[in-house]
């Protein structure tokens, strides 16, 4: 038997075959026919399957194939008789591939109208038709020799007739042939070069290198909001007209667009403000708003981009400046922390180096007043020329150190109040504002890439930081200083007879109460702030007490009070102090015991220590009006009180009165209580001065009246029950004719005298 008579060798044979030779096979002899019948199913199939056209023995429509040409041939995805599906697109391709096969130099090759066939067909037919020629060949794989010899000749004429478009491209885009481009790009988009269609198109609209300026930078490293302004112009003005072209050559075929603006945004604009911000962090806020606020409204609606052009950049940019924006919001809290507190150590600094040259040229103004020639004609040497002068003589010692204390106290004492600078603090509180409003700008652009909560957060951090500043590195420090003055200053140290009597204030209260309205003054701005930037804007919520930015406000304002507190008893102790010793010095021995016992040559009326006391106590009781609480000022006023009415009764126990004597005691006593009523005006203290006016009772009696004087004693309530009988028998021991009469008041008070005790 032949070997072609066997079914078996005969199906082998036409699995080996490519579709048109199996054909022909089958057609060459009814035997064969009848052997590869079984198979022609399976084999058609599996070529149909490659080109992803499915075999469904149910699917019906016979005349489907015959509805398509070169160009529609694929469009079919099933069949019911894949051999009949196979022959049709043979029929189609047939006259393709055999001119494909006659060509010898395809890389040659231009002759495209003969390879279609002479017909007049668009750019975009004769893609498509190649395009289907290739897959048709691709799926014709039985004869694999033969399907890998013209899948190579069609892969190279497709890169010619690719080529041959891409030049054309190239001409008419050269050309702004804008209507040829569109075709060309639809062809070579059939072709599926789509990304070499998209790297030309950037390649011959490449970003600008001199695009942008220098810098967007003054000569200080800030915004040049101008010039921002211009960039985001030409970027708007350049984008538009790209896009306006990319409308005209892609239409919708290609999202080029979106691919264009992307890659620039990431590898030119984004970079280049990256390097400007490197410069100055603090421009990023504006810059941000400038970009999402300004840019991508200015952007023209984009058919290639789609309706969600606009959205679309907005991700672009917030994706490539959130590194930006995260290291700003990292960075800005930490460099206004060290601005301000560097401001305030330059301060701190500038006035160490000023208290420097005061104390020297002090120190050389005094040491010029005792120098000798010989120190006069020497390069002057402040070391130096205290040695020589102490050496001269003790006494210039003492005058020096003397004049020099002085000095130097009364320039701290007129400093007091420049420990704390408020334009220092005005000027830290407005950057903080500055910061704040910086950090406001995320939350008024429009899909912003921080949320509220975060923006608040960081509202809330800056303000936390600012009252800490102000706090630990200048309050507090200056509050200490000028308190550490304070209890250096003794009012009884450099004050002659003629100082005392021109006195009307102690300088040191003066000089904190100043220090305290500047600290009011600034509690008062950080209040504004407060309420402005984080209470309306609703950044925190004021009666939550565990709120961070409450605790520090609330630490700032106690940590205030704590001062103010401290120096003003501070204050209080040097006022009295200052009181005492007017009384050591103005109270003379016979303001009480006049030397003449007559009435007429006694001169009547308030001490001149007494107009000089309250003078000096009602220059000082308002000092806190208007800068701290009512509560502190009363305590402040009521502690005076209390304190002064402690000294009047000590310097009436240290003194001599006399019946005449009286009298005068008895203006200074109504002068006293004139002032608590009328000037001090505290009514818890009141009753103390009403009963210190009675005790001139005791001094007015004559000695005749010995036994009246006794009853008055035990009368307590006679003195408002403010002084034990005990201390009333105290001030009775000050008159001067208490030896005249002891017995008499005694004998009132207990019931007997001394003379009534006999010895058993």
């Amino acid at each position: 038997m032949s070997l072609l008579e066997s079914a078996e060798v005969l199906q082998r044979i036409g699995s080996s075959l490519s579709m048109r030779d199996r054909l022909h096979f089958t057609e060459s002899d009814k035997a064969i026919s009848t052997a590869l019948k079984v198979t022609d199913t399976n084999y058609f199939a599996q070529r149909l399957k490659r080109a992803l056209i499915i075999h469904d023995p149910s699917f019906i429509d016979e005349d489907l194939l015959r509805e398509h040409d070169a160009l529609s041939a694929f469009a079919v995805r099933k069949t019911a008789d894949p051999k009949q599906t196979c022959g049709m697109l043979i029929a189609i391709f047939a006259p393709y591939v055999d001119r494909l096969e006659a060509i010898d130099d395809i890389s040659e090759f231009d002759d495209f109208d003969s390879f279609f066939g002479g017909k007049m067909m668009a750019e975009q037919d004769k893609a498509r038709i190649l395009v289907n020629l290739q897959k048709f060949i691709k799926m014709d794989d039985a004869d694999e020799e033969l399907c890998l010899l013209r899948t190579d000749k069609i892969q190279a004429l497709l890169k010619v007739f690719t080529k041959a478009k891409f030049d054309d491209l190239d001409v008419n885009f050269h050309r702004e042939e804008y209507s040829v481009v569109s075709l060309l790009v639809e062809t070579l988009n059939i072709l599926e070069q789509e990304e070499l269609v998209v790297d030309f198109f950037r390649y011959e609209n490449k970003f600008p290198l001199n695009f942008f300026p220098d810098t967007i930078l003054d000569v200080a490293n800030n915004l040049d909001e101008q010039s921002l302004e211009n960039v985001i112009k030409d970027m708007i003005e350049f984008f538009n007209e790209k896009s306006k072209i990319i409308d005209q050559c892609f239409g919708q075929q290609l999202p080029v667009m979106l691919m264009y603006i992307e890659n620039i945004l990431e590898l030119q604009i984004i970079l280049y403000f990256t390097k400007e911000c490197e410069k100055n962090i603090e421009i990023i806020p504006q810059l941000y708003y400038q970009i999402l606020m300004v840019f991508v409204p200015g952007l023209v609606e984009s058919e290639n981009a789609g309706e969600n052009y606009k959205t679309m950049v907005v991700t672009f940019i917030n994706l490539y400046m959130e590194p930006l924006v995260v290291k700003y919001l990292n960075e800005t809290v930490a460099n206004f922390e060290t601005k301000a507190v560097q401001e305030i150590d330059h301060f701190q600094k500038e006035y160490e180096e000023q208290e420097k040259l005061e104390k020297d040229h002090l120190y050389k103004s005094i040491l010029s007043e005792y120098s000798t020639d010989e120190v006069k004609t020497n390069k002057f040497e402040l070391l130096t020329s205290f040695t020589k002068i102490f050496a001269k003589s003790n006494n210039n010692t003492n005058e020096i150190n003397f004049k020099l204390n002085f000095e130097l106290i009364n320039k701290n004492l007129k400093n007091l109040k420049n420990f704390i600078n408020f334009e220092l603090c005005t000027d830290i509180i407005e950057q903080a504002k500055v910061k704040v409003e910086a950090v406001g700008l995320f939350g008024s652009i429009d899909n912003s890439i921080l949320d509220k909560k975060k923006i608040n957060d960081q509202t809330e951090l800056i303000f936390i930081k600012l009252v800490t500043i102000l706090e630990q590195h200048h309050v507090k420090p200056g509050f200490e200083n000028a308190i550490e003055i304070l209890n250096k200053y003794d009012p009884t140290e450099f004050k002659s007879l003629e100082t005392i009597e021109n006195l009307n204030t102690v300088e040191p209260l003066v000089k904190f109460t100043e220090l305290i309205n500047i600290g009011d003054l600034i509690y008062q701005m950080l209040e504004i702030f407060y309420e402005n930037e984080l209470v309306k804007k609703k950044v925190i919520d004021r009666n939550e007490f565990l709120n961070n930015a409450n605790q520090s406000k609330k630490h700032f304002e106690a940590t205030l009070d704590g001062f103010v507190a401290s120096g003003l008893n501070v204050g209080i102790d040097k006022l009295m102090d200052e009181v005492e010793f007017i009384y050591n010095t103005l109270q003379l021995p016979n303001d009480f015991n006049p030397k003449s016992n007559r009435l007429d040559e006694v001169v009547f009326g308030s001490t001149k220590c007494a107009i000089k006391v309250v003078e000096i106590l009602s220059n000082h009781i308002n000092l806190l009006n208007g800068s701290t609480e009512k509560g502190v000022i009363d305590v402040f006023q009521q502690e005076i009180g209390e304190r002064f009415f402690q000294i009047i009764v000590k310097n009436i126990k240290k003194r001599q009165i006399s019946t005449n004597g009286a009298i005068i005691l008895i203006s200074d006593l109504n002068l006293y209580y004139d002032f608590i009523v009328n000037t001090l005006r505290q009514k818890n203290i009141t009753p103390l001065f009403a009963g210190l006016k009675e005790i001139g009772q005791l001094y007015l009696i004559s000695s005749e009246d010995s036994k009246e004087l006794g009853k008055l004693i035990g009368d307590l309530s006679k003195f408002n029950g403010i002084f034990k009988q005990e201390e009333i028998y105290e001030f009775v021991t000050k008159r001067t004719d208490w030896n005249r009469v002891k017995k008499d008041v005694e004998k009132a008070m207990y019931g007997l005298g001394i003379t009534d005790c006999a010895i058993m």
